[in-house]
């Protein structure tokens, strides 16, 4: 994590004095945040753009009349509470007096709406993947229904006949093999570390070096194929790294691109897989009808698919029917996903090489932990077979080398223990994790394990258990230097 930035250095008094930000109080009173709870909002999303995090009372500071003395903090201040409350801020109006005026800012789906040519899809995302991670970190998020109508006009993206590029340097097939080679190390990287800053910026280079191929060499059909796959599979990476350090605009327009790319090469299973992915970052949320309506859509395109490509998008939809709470549709969500895994074939897609009966276990501990709190009455049975899928999980990542899975199911295990008032079992689960934080750069994590170690620390005290003090300050260190 990046230096921490103190309040007193962060902040610069308003023009003319101290006066309340009463605009600032009005925005965030329609969040329902605290002072505190909107630089936890915020302190991610700097972390993830290489920014210094903010003290946690500099919220409270600027509520009586400091202003931040970071532009970008400015920005994402109101980038974040538009995202909150559906309603469009900007920083002139929560500081007033911001250089450019009202100017908004960009959103997720500019220049992905409608009819667009490969041509213009190219320009869009070489001009994307070229901008500051600043200014993607304040990117606003489309609205549902924007999105949605993007999500359908991607995956409308006419097949190619003939490919754009007309470089005299030529793109043969030992040199594809490369790139191809690493894209798919750069998923194993990610499945190890996560999406911190320094992934995010080489997989967005590696991209636009990709994309750079494609606009201005010389290649056959085939390799101009390959290459479009290759960038769609790069956008998507990009896209699941954005999501894994909090930058879920950013994501999406990752997605979008990944899906117009897809589309272009006429590769359906990875507009599938994209699908899937916006159903999974939609349930974690916590929007049910839209995981739906993606994991749906996933499941209707894989409709011929590959038996793989089918299992995965019937995985997304049972975790899609657990965050709604619905249990007879996640079970047989789940029994499908199950049954198409075991019919695995040579020339399934690189990209699903994770997708195992252990990714299924794990998938279906972390939507027990989902229905669970969606159905209190089956609270007790659900939570039980949730811990057995989750445990062997938590403590297999350092052998499988997946680390930052590991973190992140261990998580769901301790929010398990927890919702199962076990305080022991939660106290260990921690310990257990402050181990892992060091290992893995994943922002999301370090997020969630924060929030269920604020939950833990609300709900078990020292009377509770005598490892409760142990478990919490290694929890805090851990997060601290990490």
């Amino acid at each position: 994590m990046i230096a921490l930035r103190s309040a007193a250095l962060d902040d610069l008094p308003a023009p003319g004095g101290r006066i309340p930000n009463q605009h600032l109080a009005d925005a965030l009173a329609c969040t329902g945040w605290s002072p505190r709870e909107l630089v936890r909002t915020l302190n991610p999303r700097l972390d993830a753009v290489g920014e210094p995090v903010l003290h946690l009372t500099a919220g409270r500071s600027w509520l009586n009349g400091a202003q931040p003395r970071s532009e970008i903090v400015r920005r994402l201040v109101a980038a974040v509470i538009t995202e909150a409350t559906g309603h469009t801020y900007t920083a002139a109006d929560l500081w007033g007096h911001e250089q450019g005026g009202s100017r908004p800012e960009k959103t997720a789906t500019d220049d992905l709406l409608g009819r667009r040519s490969l041509t213009e899809i190219l320009a869009t995302a070489t001009a994307w993947t070229a901008t500051e991670p600043r200014d993607q970190a304040v990117l606003h998020p489309a609205t549902d229904t924007t999105l949605f109508s993007a999500v359908w006009d991607a995956t409308r993206q006419g097949p190619l006949h003939a490919f754009p590029g007309t470089g005299r340097e030529q793109v043969i097939p030992p040199f594809m093999d490369v790139l191809e080679g690493h894209l798919r190390r750069l998923r194993r990287l990610d499945d190890t570390a996560g999406g911190g800053a320094l992934p995010q910026r080489y997989v967005r280079t590696e991209l636009a070096g990709v994309l750079e191929l494609v606009r201005n060499s010389r290649y056959s059909n085939e390799i101009g194929t390959r290459l479009l796959i290759t960038a769609s599979g790069m956008a998507q990476l990009a896209g699941w790294m954005a999501f894994d350090a909090d930058l879920t605009a950013a994501a999406q327009r990752y997605q979008l691109l990944a899906i117009r790319l897809a589309r272009s090469a006429g590769d359906h299973h990875t507009v599938a897989n994209v699908l899937g992915m916006l159903s999974y970052q939609h349930a974690a949320c916590g929007k049910p009808a839209a995981a739906l309506r993606f994991a749906e859509a996933a499941v209707d395109h894989t409709t011929r698919s590959l038996p793989l490509v089918r299992a995965r998008a019937w995985g997304r939809l049972a975790t899609a029917h657990a965050v709604a709470g619905d249990v007879p549709a996640f079970r047989s969500a789940t029994e499908q996903c199950r049954t198409l895994l075991q019919h695995r074939r040579d020339d399934d897609p690189p990209a699903l090489y994770y997708f195992t009966d252990d990714q299924i276990a794990a998938e279906t501990g972390h939507a027990l932990v989902e229905l669970a709190a969606a159905t209190p009455r089956h609270a007790r049975r659900l939570l039980t077979e949730a811990t057995e899928h989750l445990s062997p999980l938590t403590h297999n990542g350092p052998v499988s080398g997946y680390q930052r899975s590991a973190l992140l199911h261990g998580i769901h295990l301790a929010r398990a223990h927890l919702l199962a008032h076990d305080a022991e079992a939660t106290l260990h689960t921690l310990l257990h994790l402050a181990d892992r934080v060091p290992h893995v750069q994943s922002i999301r994590c370090r997020s969630l394990l924060g929030r269920i170690r604020r939950q833990a620390g609300t709900h078990i005290h020292s009377s509770d258990s005598s490892d409760s003090g142990d478990a919490f300050a290694m929890v805090d260190r851990a997060l601290s230097i990490s």
